[in-house]
């Protein structure tokens, strides 16, 4: 049997620094993909806690005396381990009911986000 050139019994530095290039995009991509992630991951639990705060309070509301709703508008600073809230409470009086809206703010003014909650609360 005839050979020709010669055999391959090892790798080349080209190929290793190649291999090494792929293996550190793969890393990076994969560190941004999880730090994204993470991020994601902190908006929905401080929404899901904005949600609550917001709801807790219309519950309070509705399970108190129609008459000790005040009208017009009130806000409540609140703080969740290292996150600050603002909770505005609008009141209105729309015959019969009154319409009240929650709304939780959280974040940098500006760049924050919001979540509100409407509902009608009759007297009992």
């Amino acid at each position: 049997m005839l050979t020709i050139g010669k055999s391959k019994k090892g790798t080349t530095l080209v190929e290793v620094i190649v291999a090494i290039l792929i293996f550190t995009i793969v890393i990076i991509g994969g560190s941004f993909l999880f730090a994204s992630g993470r991020s994601q991951i902190n908006l929905r639990e401080r929404y899901r806690v904005a949600v609550q705060l917001a709801a807790g309070k219309l519950e309070e509301l509705k399970a108190g005396n129609y008459h000790d709703i005040q009208q017009g508008q009130t806000q409540e600073s609140l703080s969740l381990e290292d996150v600050s809230y603002s909770r505005t409470i609008d009141t209105e009086d729309v015959g019969l009911y009154k319409k009240v809206e929650v709304t939780v703010h959280w974040g940098q003014t500006g760049n924050g986000h919001n979540v509100s909650l409407v509902t009608f609360i009759a007297p009992k």
